[in-house]
């Protein structure tokens, strides 16, 4: 049976920790690789993830995640229908590369104790990456009292007490999202995403339909308890296998 353009899911994933777990040997990433196989066109397929093109394609151009339909890299702030430069979204580009005040921000943190910035490679025009030293309930009041002018109009991701991102709001995992789903035309209720990690909140905390791992990061356990989000009993490729079934997409 033909599908038609209603019957469309759009499945979003995080890549490390949600679909790779390679210390326990990837949980129901197989099955989850024949699902999308065999579900072509009926569920489009993307990843979400904070790494580099170049890396995404380390594990997903040629495995073990099966190739997907559209790449998110850099936390959200670069959207890729391909595995190279050339085939970056015109749209996304545009919508991420408005002004903000990524410079006078970076100003503010500069000499700020107990974070570092990330190297030059891992930085964007529309986020500010930085590694925190220390404890996060020890460092990151004295972040936000340096950054207070700004509090309306960027948003911060902290993620696995380690890595720490400023972005403007309309950039990001969840932006990302919202964007892709629009441009291909699919509600609200049938985009499904999938993260295990306190950078995933961007989009898990939209109008989307949520799934988090069993091995999810401790920054996610308040979200979990949420009202309308799926917390599988089984980590990574098999507990968003979970998920899928719960909301009606397997």
């Amino acid at each position: 049976m033909a599908t038609i353009p209603g019957d469309r899911w759009l499945l979003v994933c995080d890549v490390d920790g949600t679909l790779l777990l390679p210390e326990r040997e990837n949980p129901g990433l197989e099955e989850f690789n024949r699902f999308i196989e065999n579900n072509r066109g009926r569920v489009v397929f993307a990843l979400n993830t904070g790494r580099s093109l170049d890396e995404v394609a380390m594990v997903a151009e040629a495995g073990p995640i099966i190739t997907p339909d559209w790449l998110a890299c850099g936390v959200g702030t670069s959207l890729y229908s391909g595995f190279t430069p050339d085939t970056a979204d015109p749209g996304w580009e545009r919508a991420v590369s408005r002004e903000w005040n990524r410079e006078e921000i970076r100003a503010a943190l500069s000499g700020c104790p107990g974070i570092v910035e990330q190297e030059a490679w891992n930085q964007h025009g529309a986020r500010l990456s930085y590694y925190m030293q220390g404890s996060v309930d020890d460092i990151l009041p004295g972040v936000l009292e340096r950054v207070e002018p700004w509090k309306d109009s960027v948003k911060r991701v902290v993620a696995l007490g380690y890595y720490l991102d400023f972005m403007p709001l309309w950039a990001g995992k969840g932006g990302a999202v919202a964007y892709l789903a629009e441009k291909l035309g699919i509600p609200a209720e049938r985009v499904l995403v999938a993260g295990d990690s306190g950078n995933d909140r961007d989009m898990l905390e939209r109008e989307f339909r949520p799934i988090v791992v069993a091995n999810h990061a401790s920054d996610l356990d308040d979200f979990v308890v949420g009202a309308g989000v799926f917390r599988s009993e089984s980590p990574a490729a098999a507990g968003v296998l979970e998920g899928l079934a719960h909301f009606g997409a397997f």
